[in-house]
């Protein structure tokens, strides 16, 4: 399979890490149907052109942040690294814990529902999750049944499972699952600088994202590890006491609306400041 090219041609496409770094993440940490998965999704001619123009509309209509294939890269790369945590520490995931399916099918249901989260910002930013499974549910049969086969009808779960983690990713609708609760703080997680360094290329008028884009240019990265104390620490880094509010307001929003909360510690560094805690 030909690898997708980008819808646009702006001066911004280029402003985030390489997405085919994040691809080749992805591959090298993924095994077994995930692996298999992720092969044909990374490379999905539909899925990016949905997120290519979503992108378009975050940025050149809105003013957003990057809600694009770079930022569902990360999301996705970010989920699997907190359910590999939670495993790790012997936390099972919802379809496994419930007798449905195994960790592997939970991290299928997790990677669909974290790369394909945003597609629908293609259309609008308000209840843009309600418009991301109607634009990417075909997306996700046709993968589904490609892995599972048509008979089986596990894939009719991960499905279900897949559409819970999208319609909850942004802490509006209220999620129970450990699949979409760890969309949910995935997505949370693409804070860094540069996810604000596309729009501000762009020249345009003061818009409705402009908090977003300048408090998450003060943000030098984040790392999703192991925690000292429970399953995942989320570690913050960053030069300006402005990039607060990307961890006040979207991270720990999401952090908190997540069923899986209590496995999380959350620690900002603010320059030369001692560390803020939120969770640990």
């Amino acid at each position: 399979m030909t690898e997708a090219t980008p819808l646009t041609t702006t001066n911004w496409k280029h402003a985030r890490t390489p997405q085919k770094e994040y691809d080749t993440r992805l591959l090298e940490e993924s095994s077994g149907r995930v692996h298999e998965l992720l092969q044909a999704l990374l490379y999905d001619d539909e899925a990016h052109a949905l997120q290519a123009y979503g992108n378009v509309v975050s940025i050149k209509r809105l003013g957003y942040n990057d809600h694009g294939p770079v930022h569902a890269r990360i999301v996705t790369y970010h989920s699997l690294q907190i359910m590999r945590l939670l495993r790790n520490d012997g936390f099972q995931p919802s379809l496994e814990y419930e007798g449905v399916g195994s960790y592997e099918d939970a991290q299928v249901a997790v990677a669909l529902a974290a790369f394909l989260h945003d597609t629908g910002m293609s259309v609008r930013r308000e209840n843009h999750e309600w418009h991301s499974i109607q634009l990417s549910d075909g997306i996700i049969k046709r993968h589904l049944e490609r892995i599972y086969g048509a008979d089986n009808p596990l894939r009719h779960a991960i499905r279900s499972t897949v559409h819970e983690g999208i319609v909850g990713h942004m802490a509006n609708e209220r999620v129970h699952s450990v699949e979409a609760g760890a969309v949910l703080v995935g997505d949370g997680t693409d804070l860094a600088r540069g996810r604000a360094r596309i729009p501000q290329l762009v020249d345009n008028d003061p818009a409705v994202g402009d908090m977003h884009r300048y408090s998450a240019s003060s943000v030098q990265r984040i790392t999703v590890e192991e925690g000292k104390q429970k399953c995942v620490r989320l570690t913050i880094y960053m030069d300006d006491i402005t990039g607060l509010f990307q961890v006040e307001e979207i991270l720990m929003t999401k952090v908190k609306a997540s069923p899986i909360m209590n496995h999380f510690e959350v620690v900002a560094h603010v320059a030369d400041q001692e560390p803020r805690v939120y969770l640990e």
